[in-house]
């Protein structure tokens, strides 16, 4: 039986070398191939939901057999059927989903079409299904149920190993290569260093919030005469010679550094002004900068973007509900504005926002929350998803499913490969290069199989 002391004791010891650097290596040798050929603009944007979001509670069986099910495993932490906001629509066995009562927002994007749910999504090491859960002797991912392993794996697409390369990063090392365009990345940050934008080859740009996006040297940009002072000391500085070697790199990154802010800077003074309001709270502005970002796209030249936010605090041991009532608000407020903005800039087509988590949470209580998880469910918004369905296979929740391997930790029926996959063959990733992209896929598809899940 695939117990959860077996899943731990294998999390610990699991972690070969995996064949990806090869993949690397071939990649760089292809990236002018890679190239995107049409020159449409497309941007991903990944909104990482720290801690391990209860998806559960995010999203919940509607039918009144299913729901019972439902009620029945999380006891004190269901939500009354009467609070919920039910969709339209059924999945493919033919079962209702209603959402958190927190989010109306996410109930009218899925509704217009611009919103759909994936469904028990998680990180696998090879295909895993009832059968061999019952057999107990299948691969699991490294560090199952650990915050640190498993929000790694979801930024960088490998369960079998750890490494420092995200999907996004690598993405950018086939698209964009070692000379961005104006400096800047091709993935720009509004949440610092990540490793879903981390490449071999490539990093993301950082910004913030504010107007000017990019922090500019103290001063440096001051038109005062302290402010020439310092560009005066400084541009000194960056032309005279070096011979240490260090020094001449160092020097080199410090200028780029500066160039590249003034890129930014100079470039979101023509940002376009927003009819939309977003909320003041953090999230909120980091998608109203993006949505600024892209209304300038063409000034900072590149074709394609992915943009990276975090949210923290989805560890919800205690305080479950009280704590997602607060927190689902602010990521569906955040989501509707973003979908109106970008519809705003006439750029909703080209971009597809998308959630991640450590993982999904038990669907037992531990008496004042839920615990770590396995499986979990994920939103998709754009102009170019196909909207209002659901993707994947919600499980039926009761105790004797044999894809729960204990207190309601449901073994994922989707790999988050697939998931993956729909995203990066839709940002322009090429069929022949997903494997440099995502090093395990083969285990789960073929691209002479289609769309890894039709929501793009």
């Amino acid at each position: 039986m695939l117990t959860r002391r077996r899943i731990l004791q294998h999390g610990l010891t699991l972690g070969a070398a995996s064949g990806l650097a090869p993949l690397l290596q071939l990649g760089f040798a292809r990236r002018a191939a890679a190239q995107a050929a049409d020159g449409e603009y497309r941007a991903l944007v990944c909104i990482l939901l720290a801690g391990g979001n209860d998806a559960f509670n995010m999203l919940v069986p509607w039918d009144s057999g299913t729901y019972a099910g439902y009620a029945a495993m999380r006891s004190d932490l269901a939500l009354p059927r009467d609070s919920l906001l039910p969709l339209a629509g059924s999945d493919s066995s033919g079962r209702r989903y209603a959402l958190h009562p927190g989010m109306p927002g996410l109930q009218q994007l899925f509704a217009a079409g611009d919103a759909a749910l994936v469904n028990n999504v998680g990180p696998l090491v090879a295909p895993l299904d009832s059968a061999a859960a019952a057999a107990g002797t299948w691969p699991l991912p490294l560090g199952l149920f650990s915050h640190a392993d498993q929000i790694q794996q979801w930024q960088t697409a490998v369960s079998d190993a750890r490494i420092a390369q995200g999907w996004g990063g690598r993405i950018a090392d086939l698209l964009q290569g070692v000379s961005p365009l104006n400096g800047l990345a091709m993935n720009i940050s509004l949440s610092g260093n990540n490793v879903f934008q981390s490449g071999q080859a490539t990093t993301a740009y950082s910004v913030t919030t504010a107007d000017a996006g990019a922090v500019s040297l103290t001063g440096y940009t001051d038109n005062t005469p302290g402010g020439e002072f310092t560009r005066q000391v400084v541009d000194a500085l960056l032309t005279g010679h070096q011979q240490q070697l260090l020094r001449r790199e160092y020097r080199d990154r410090f200028a780029e550094a500066l160039a590249t802010q003034q890129t930014v800077a100079s470039a979101l003074t023509n940002a376009a002004v927003l009819n939309t309001v977003f909320a003041d709270d953090p999230f909120a502005q980091s998608l109203r900068q993006i949505a600024r970002l892209i209304s300038v796209r063409e000034a900072l030249g590149s074709p394609r973007q992915t943009f990276f936010v975090t949210v923290g605090g989805w560890d919800h041991h205690d305080g479950l509900l009280e704590n997602q009532a607060a927190m689902l608000p602010v990521i569906d407020a955040g989501l509707l504005a973003f979908r109106d903005a970008l519809a705003e800039l006439g750029a909703l087509p080209l971009v597809t926002t998308f959630t991640m988590s450590d993982f999904g949470r038990t669907l037992t209580s531990n008496g004042k929350g839920s615990d770590h998880g396995w499986g979990g469910h994920h939103i998709i918004m754009g102009g170019a998803v196909n909207g209002g369905r659901f993707y994947g296979d919600y499980p039926e929740i009761h105790p004797d499913n044999p894809l729960d391997v204990g207190r309601g930790i449901y073994i994922p029926t989707t790999a988050s490969d697939l998931y993956f996959a729909e995203l990066a063959r839709w940002f322009g990733v090429s069929d022949s290069d997903l494997g440099l992209v995502l090093p395990n896929l083969e285990r789960f598809y073929s691209p002479s199989q289609g769309a890894p899940l039709g929501f793009l």
